[in-house]
Order: structure tokens, then sequence, then C-alpha cells
């Protein structure tokens, strides 16, 4: 099988394609072999593009007949209408790739085609070995997207057909490989009595590597001419999980909007700029995400703020979710939300309205401005008035909201000082682990940032476990200073806060650590 270089200027999908050239490569080796091979991953992972890519490649190649299909417009068809338009299609794409390369045998294929439409089970068997008793040296290759939506009434017996062509080798026939490509791994679609369509070697489709995500960024720097600094593409897998559609997304921000000078380079701060932009627009992915998200709501926003999930197929909430891309599973065994730019696009999607009100009662009609002192913000002083608010106002409000109140907690505090920094022209970025429930809160004021890392308490153990990850993050971002804000609700469960004061001062490694415990329940 022959395969492709690309030379000058590449667009989307090209950067995505040429990234890949691994696993094309490596599809490549199952087509020659002859597999059957299925191809899965949610919306949005490039599967559509690599399948257009591998069919160009394939329709270059003497060897091959490539027939295109979607299945994406069947899903409600009678079983008759589509296999009478899938012989039609099969009919069309092989008449005219006979006709292109002027084969010999163009006119009794055509025959064949004519008298024995493959639009029956049956037919669609005996048919292809017809068409190899006249036309030897054909080797088609069948690539359906979007087979999810194949009528159920005609799946079982469709992958029993191909099943019983791929296992009995006599009679030949001409159908070298079927490629099919979809939401779901096939195997876990519904066969009623029938058996897996399991012969197949199955590839889920995952996101960029880190040498692929070097390889599609090297790219955008061919054309513009501008390198990515190696803290701005370890933010961008870190942020993105190397998810095909946000890394993409997110260089053409940075390169088309905000690094414009093409003398520049892009920076990490120039990246975590465009991903703040990224979370905050709409978009057919995000909608996806979050529509999936709502079907399970509550686990969704614990997952988020630190439920432990164990992360099982055989649990429908959990397979659906991994099937729709929601959530993937961490070292330990447990469902994490698939990468932080998921987070916070959930996060915000799943604000309670209350939580926001009670920030603008926090916040309205005070004036933030002394707050600013020299350039710089006084931010013990800002979360220490938040923790008087919450222990004297907003305890009992926290018990109305559907979520576990820790949670609304951590949401009160990003809403606050996201009023508040923008009251005093400065901006915040969040950074979510849904592993470790930490939320990360960056304040950027005037070129300084503020980092302010949230967890929720779960006794003294994990109190210094947080304290030494916030030290490691602020030697890492190379900051002296950093803010711990604790939050309980639910002494019951993860006992009573060890401490008796709820604001205090930690040196820990050279750095200076401010500790807020905001109680919400007793």
């Amino acid at each position: 099988m022959r395969y492709f270089n690309t030379h000058g200027p590449v667009d989307e999908e090209q950067h995505y394609v040429v990234s890949r050239q691994a696993l094309i490569d490596q599809l490549g080796e199952q087509i020659d072999q002859g597999k059957y091979f299925t191809i899965f991953a949610p919306r949005q992972m490039g599967k559509t593009t690599l399948l257009r890519k591998l069919n160009e490649l394939l329709a270059e190649d003497p060897a091959y007949l490539p027939i295109p299909l979607s299945f994406e417009r069947f899903e409600s068809w009678s079983v008759a209408d589509f296999m009478d338009t899938v012989a039609e299609l099969i009919h069309y794409h092989i008449s005219q790739a006979l006709q292109t390369r002027e084969h010999p045998q163009s006119q009794a294929v055509h025959t064949l085609l004519t008298e024995h439409s493959p639009s029956s089970y049956q037919a669609f068997e005996r048919f292809f070995r017809s068409l190899y008793r006249i036309a030897s040296d054909l080797k088609i290759v069948l690539i359906i997207d979007e087979f999810d939506a194949t009528p159920q009434a005609a799946l079982s017996p469709l992958l029993q057909t191909w099943r019983a062509m791929y296992l009995e080798k006599r009679p030949p026939h001409s159908l070298h490989n079927v490629i099919l490509i979809g939401i779901q791994n096939i195997a876990r679609l519904n066969f009623g009595r029938s058996s897996p369509f399991n012969i197949a070697y199955q590839q889920r489709l995952k996101g960029f590597t880190p040498d692929e995500l070097q390889n599609l960024l090297a790219q955008y720097t061919a054309e513009t001419g501008q390198p990515f600094m190696a803290e701005a593409v370890d933010l961008l897998y870190e942020q993105t999980g190397g998810h095909p559609f946000l890394v993409n997304r997110t260089a053409a921000i940075v390169t088309e909007e905000i690094v414009t000078n093409r003398s520049q380079p892009i920076t990490a701060a120039a990246v975590r700029q465009a991903l703040n932009q990224l979370v905050r627009e709409t978009n057919y992915n995000f909608e996806t995400v979050i529509r999936h998200a709502e079907e399970y709501r509550e686990d969704v926003i614990n997952m988020l703020f630190g439920g432990l999930y164990n992360f099982n197929l055989n649990n429908k909430m959990v397979s659906d979710l991994y099937t729709q891309g929601v959530i993937d599973q961490d070292e330990y065994g447990n469902c994490c939300i698939a990468n932080p730019v998921y987070s916070e696009v959930l996060l915000a999607a799943f604000r309670p309205i209350r939580v926001g009100l009670q920030a603008s009662i926090l916040v309205n009609g005070y004036d933030f401005r002394p707050h600013a002192v020299d350039g710089q913000l006084q931010m013990a002083t800002l979360l220490s008035r938040f923790r008087e608010f919450v222990e004297r106002r907003g305890r009992e409000a926290f018990k109305v909201t559907e979520m576990p109140q820790e949670a609304t907690g951590q949401y009160l505090l990003m809403a606050y000082l996201d009023l508040v920094v923008r009251q005093l022209g400065g901006d915040l970025f969040t950074e979510v682990d849904s592993g470790e429930g930490r939320l990360d809160l960056i304040v950027v004021h005037q070129g300084r940032r503020y980092v302010v890392e949230t967890k929720i308490w779960r006794g003294p153990a994990e109190f210094d476990k947080g304290l030494v990850q916030l030290v490691d993050y602020l030697t890492t971002e190379g900051e002296a200073c950093g803010y711990y804000v604790i939050f309980h609700a639910r002494p019951t469960v993860y006992g009573q806060l060890a401490y008796e004061e709820l604001e205090f001062e930690r040196q820990q490694k050279g750095k200076q650590i401010y500790v807020y415990l905001v109680r919400l329940g007793v």
C-alpha cells in the first residue's frame, strides 16, 4: 500500500492527518493483510478525516478499490430501502472506478451489477464471489462511516454476512476489507442473538500523543514562522489531553487572534489566554459534551469536585459517558473528566444561578479598589472577606442547591473572584484536576499571578497532600506565595476540621502559604 507526503502549506485536516501518520501506517498494514477492523471514538476526534485520507490513499493504489459510504441517514429506514440504497451506492462506486481505470472487465462487471444487485444479504455475498470470478485483481475495501446509524433490524444479519465472508476463505470473493467507523465499539452494539463481530481489529481513536501534538504544532510553525515554546506545548497538552478538536481550535485562536505578529513565538501565557477564550465560546463539541453530561448531572458534578467512581464499563453511566468522550480513566482506575478544558466547560454549564446571585451580593456595592495597592492585589484580604461572608451569611443558602455543598462553595469562590478581578482590571483562569477534587484559580492582574488552590476537606492527610501539591505547583510556576482554600460541609463523613484557627499561614519549602478553612456545615 502506498503512503503519502505533504508539501507546502496544509489545512486543518492535513494538520490532523500528518500528525496521525503512525496510525495511518498501522491501519495500512491492517488493510494490506485483509483484516476487517473498526475505528470508534467520540465525535470530533477525527474519525471521518482519518477515513477520508485512507480512502484517498486507497484510490491512488491500483491494488485497491475503496467504496466510501456513510450510514448517517439510514437509522430510521426500512431494511429493504436501506439495502437497496447501499446496493446502488456500491454499484455507482465500482462502475465509476472501473471506468476511470479503463479496466478490461468494466462491461462484464457492469452487467453483473445490473443483473445481480447486492440488495439482500444473500445477494451481497453471491455478488462479491461472482465479482472475483470476473475480475480477480479487484480488492474491494468497504469504508463505512457512522455505522452506529445502521437500521437495528439490518445490523445483525449484515454483520453475520461479513463475518461468514471473512472466516470462509473458499470460494474466494473480492471483499478484501470492511472498515467500520462509529462512536461505539462494534462489539458493544445490540446484536440480539447473533454473535458479535469479534473477529475484527478494534481501534479506539484517542487524543494526540505528546509526539503527535509536537508534529501538529510544527505544521503551524511552518505556516506562520512562530515556534511554540516548550512550556506552551506542555500546557496545551495538559489542558486538552491531546483532543484533536481542542488542540486545533486553541492553536488557531493563538496564531490567528492573539499572537498575530509573526515574529513573536507562542508562549505559555499566550496559550493560556487562548484556552481562556476557548472555554468561553460555544461550539458543537462543547454542546455535545454538555448534553451527554446532563444525563448524569449529579454524578458528573461529583466527579468534577473529586468524587471517586470506579471506572468500569459494565456500569451504564460510566460506559455512556466514556463512549461520548465526557470521561476517561485516571491512573488509579477511577473516572475523571476527559480533560481540563471539558472540566471548565462543565463547571460553567452546571453552575447554579443562586451561586452567581450570592457572589453578586458579596461584591455589589463594595469598593475593591483599596485592595489593589501599588499594582498588587491584596489577595489575603479578599479571601478573608470571602470566608467571613460565608461564615456569616452563606452557609444555610448552600443547602438548597442540587449539588454537594463543598462543590457549591468552590463555585461561589470562583464566581466571587471573577467578579472582583474584572472590577479591578484583571482576569481569572481555572485549572481543574478532577481526580483530586482540586480547583486551581489563577488570578492575573497587571502582569502578576496569584495562585489560589481549592479543595474539599477529607481529613488531615488529604489536607497535607494538597499543601504539598500547591507548593510543587508554585515551584513549577516560579511563584513564592500561594493561597489554599479548604471547604468543609460534612463532619460526619470526613470528621471535624483539625484546626482551631480558620485562617493561618504556613511556610513550606520556602513558599508562603495562606490557608483559609471555610465551613459550610456544622
